[in-house]
């Protein structure tokens, strides 16, 4: 019986799109991934944590590297500003991508699709998940799909079991362990190789760091498919997805499907960016 670990985290721009993303690996890649986080990120630039929207705004840990730390409200970066800032993101991204046993999922949920479900199921008085949760749910049935699959090539005491380990949020964490049962008793086949998920703290788990970091980027490609469509994918992306196996995009009609499908241990939705050579095969 061997162990990994998954690690997600949120991303939420209130307004266009909603996120939640992470990477999976074993547990020993995962030690060793906080290790290399620790030393050629945070302790590199003095970074207390990453944060990559406050890397992409020049504001909380990275305010010290502005021209004038004091006045963060300026958005146009300056020449040597924006190469600083590009720089950490290359190595936060080289850091990720350097770990070639870690698979990442995601799940983006279009908010205006969102609000537009909520009024017309209202309308019929049933009730629709905060984001957060069908985003949550999604990364978590991936999850348990991809041990399910790597265990059924695997002898019984080979085969091995995922914790899932959410970046803390006191708002979410009390519905969070109801949904995780509901989700388990709705979903045996998935959930079977699933620990109970934890929330932890991302200064202590530095995994989640890079889960925020997938998090970002994967809101903003939807973001740039959906709205800005005249702009190039991110670079960060783009690299990224070296390491992604899946990513979905939750719009009103898989909004729609997902909502209205009776199938337990079932992804009703095809994914929108699948990278077939990163599963954990």
């Amino acid at each position: 019986m061997w162990h990994a670990a998954s690690y997600y985290d949120e991303s939420d721009d209130n307004e266009r799109a909603y996120a939640v993303a992470g990477f999976m690996g074993h547990q020993y890649d995962c030690v060793h991934f906080d290790l290399a986080w620790k030393e050629r990120m945070l302790e590199k630039y003095d970074l207390e944590y990453f944060k990559a929207s406050e890397l992409n705004a020049g504001e909380g840990q990275f305010a010290k590297f502005r021209d004038d730390p004091k006045n963060v409200t300026k958005r146009l970066f300056s020449a040597r500003e924006k190469a600083l800032f590009d720089k950490i993101k290359i190595e936060s991204i080289d850091i990720i991508v350097g770990f070639d046993l870690l698979v990442g999922f995601g799940a983006v949920l279009l908010l205006p699709d969102y609000h537009r479900i909520v009024k017309e199921y209202k309308r019929v008085n049933r009730s629709v998940p905060a984001p957060y949760f069908f985003c949550a749910q999604l990364v978590l049935m991936e999850s348990g799909l991809q041990m399910n699959s790597l265990n059924s090539i695997l002898s019984p005491s080979q085969q091995g079991l995922v914790r899932p380990i959410f970046d803390y949020q006191e708002q979410y964490k009390g519905r969070a362990s109801q949904m995780f049962d509901e989700f388990a008793e709705k979903n045996p086949i998935c959930s079977k190789p699933l620990l109970p998920l934890l929330y932890e703290n991302e200064q202590d788990y530095l995994m989640l760091q890079a889960a925020d970091n997938l998090a970002y980027e994967c809101r903003r490609l939807l973001i740039t498919r959906t709205y800005d469509t005249h702009l190039p994918e991110r670079r960060a992306m783009t690299r990224l997805k070296e390491r992604v196996w899946r990513i979905y995009k939750l719009n009103y009609e898989g909004l729609k499907v997902i909502l209205e499908t009776n199938n337990p241990d079932v992804i009703p939705i095809s994914p929108e960016i699948e990278n077939k050579g990163r599963s954990l095969r």
